[in-house]
């Protein structure tokens, strides 16, 4: 494990354990194993007693990394938004399954912990008004974890577990039963919510705190109105490239000129079956690999991540794939890439969309986590690699690796970058309708999450800081760029407000300024493999430093 550099990083990891138990276990902490930080108001006014007083030592010693370390656990612990809770369980109770399967002493006191939990903030909400789209997002999480409850209890083997699960059960009906919105259905269609939404709305009471929320909890310098410009900015730069390409597919395919169209298409003719998903996903690994070594991102020789099949009970919080590091403090840190394949949840993912997952989780996340544990091409300190508010770095990496793939598949296919590797990874693909097909339908997919992730910028900073409501700004949104309003709902409102105002926005701010960054080292010469490999062996400290690191980077000699 890192060493803390100092006595402030040694408590302030210490907190860090006790705050966030189910982080702390997975990066390898074993004495974390099932504990869980329940948020009673004493519980609570001692956590930020303590961070107030290390935030003053940060401020006399001049440690601008422990300070908005700090900043971001103040923040997430003040939001204290009903929603983040029954979240927060099922995460405790997912990181336990990913990492040491279904063990009933870990099930049995994450879920004592947890009706602990949501008995105690359901007591303390009652005490003032909870807005629509606070109550809508807490019923989201809560059905969540009612299901996540019902797929432990099936593969839990004590009696006593099982006895703990059904009072966890009880406590969330409770939970649910104080946050009811009379009509709201979470497993109702897009439709019904639609129509509700239109009457109720889904105000979410963050208007006075948004702005503090960005740079507590993310490290934004910028202010609500910047981010959305900056978003409306994204959109209109790529939007006409974006038609183009599916104005190209409708035709060829013979279809309705909408991304989802073609993508229901390209599903039609390319879709892999159930059995074919995991074989695919493992021959492609083989070769591409090695192509992005080469051309994407410089790779540490001890790189090593394990593919697994998504397990069922753990389908439904993985509807496609995921990357995650296990053991992460330890000597024995590991890589895992989760490719699921549950037709219910991936319905026949095509050649390239499996790519564009792959280039994202993996050559993202997988190697983001693994350079930065064997330092590769940086130092990080412990704090740059604890699991916390900073870590939506990763996810602006991740986003803006997809992009620079594009030229690179494009580049193999027009035979401008030839080798050993390219050509088995074109041969690899020849079954699959080869190399151009694989560069021109990835484009496509890639230019279509590039839409939904600025979309995810525009519609976070206008719904928190109360400028449009969600409906408003579905119907905008739609209006604005073709894409479906049930896609503009599912990938804004459910998928990602109840992790906190303002991360919907992480992908593509932070994608856009690695981007900019990236584009002045090229400019001086620098390979974009190396400047990526540098990039993903700095860990995840807050935004404001890890730009700050590229840019010293971009401008060493």
């Amino acid at each position: 494990m890192i060493a803390p550099a100092s006595r402030l990083e040694a408590e302030i990891f210490e907190l860090w354990k006790e705050i966030r138990p189910d982080d702390a276990y997975i990066a390898g902490i074993d004495e974390a194993a099932g504990k869980s930080f329940v948020p009673t108001e004493a519980n609570v006014r001692r956590a930020l007693a303590r961070i107030k007083a290390l935030m003053k030592r940060a401020t006399k010693e001049d440690d601008v990394t422990a300070k908005k370390f700090l900043a971001g656990l103040e923040a997430r612990i003040a939001l204290a938004e009903p929603g983040q809770w029954p979240e927060g369980i099922l995460e405790s109770f997912f990181f336990v399954m990913l990492k040491s399967g279904v063990r009933d002493d870990l099930m049995t006191s994450i879920a004592a912990a947890g009706r602990r939990t949501l008995d105690a903030v359901r007591k303390r909400s009652a005490r003032r008004r909870t807005p629509t789209g606070q109550r809508i997002l807490a019923l989201l999480a809560g059905h969540g974890l009612l299901d996540v409850i019902a797929t432990v209890k099936a593969e839990a083997k004590e009696s006593s577990t099982k006895e703990e699960l059904t009072k966890l059960r009880r406590a969330v009906d409770r939970y649910l039963r104080a946050f009811e919105v009379r009509g709201f259905r979470p497993e109702g269609t897009f439709e019904e919510t639609y129509e509700l939404l239109k009457k109720i709305g889904a105000d979410l009471g963050r208007s006075r705190i948004y702005a503090k929320a960005l740079r507590g909890l993310w490290d934004y310098e910028e202010t609500p109105a910047q981010v959305e410009a900056t978003g409306l900015r994204m959109v209109r730069r790529e939007l006409p490239r974006f038609r183009e390409i599916v104005a190209a597919f409708a035709r060829d395919l013979g279809c309705e000129p909408q991304a989802e169209a073609v993508e229901n298409k390209l599903k039609e003719i390319r879709g892999l079956r159930k059995d074919q998903i995991l074989p695919y996903i493992l021959g492609l690994r083989e070769v591409a690999e090695k192509v992005a070594h080469k051309h994407l991102i410089d790779i540490n020789p001890k790189y090593s991540t394990l593919v697994v099949e998504t397990p069922p009970y753990l389908a439904n919080l993985i509807p496609s794939g995921a990357a995650y590091s296990l053991d992460s403090l330890t000597d024995r840190s590991r890589e895992v890439f989760l490719a699921t394949t549950d037709e219910r949840s991936q319905p026949k993912p095509g050649p390239a969309e499996i790519l564009n997952l792959l280039v994202h989780e993996e050559y993202g996340h997988c190697v983001h986590g693994s350079n930065a544990t064997h330092a590769y091409r940086a130092q990080p300190r412990l704090l740059d690699v604890l699991n916390s508010p900073a870590g939506c770095t990763s996810e602006g990496l991740a986003f803006q690796l997809e992009l620079d793939f594009v030229p690179i598949l494009r580049g193999i296919a027009e035979g401008r970058l030839a080798g050993p590797e390219e050509s088995a990874f074109a041969a690899y693909l020849e079954p699959w309708g080869g190399i151009r097909t694989m560069a021109r339908e990835y484009e496509f997919y890639t230019y279509l999450w590039r839409q939904v992730r600025f979309l995810r910028v525009i519609g976070d900073a206008r719904i928190n800081s109360g400028k449009q409501g969600l409906v408003d700004f579905i119907d905008w949104a739609y209006r604005a760029t073709g894409l479906q309003k049930a896609t503009v709902y599912y990938q804004l409102f459910p998928a990602h407000q109840v992790l906190g105002p303002g991360y919907a926005t992480t992908y593509a701010i932070i994608g856009e300024r690695i981007r900019a960054i990236q584009g002045k080292a090229r400019r001086r010469g620098k390979a974009l493999r190396d400047f990526n490999g540098y990039a993903a062996s700095i860990g995840w400290p807050a935004k404001s430093i890890f730009e700050a690191k590229l840019e010293a980077w971009a401008r060493a000699r």
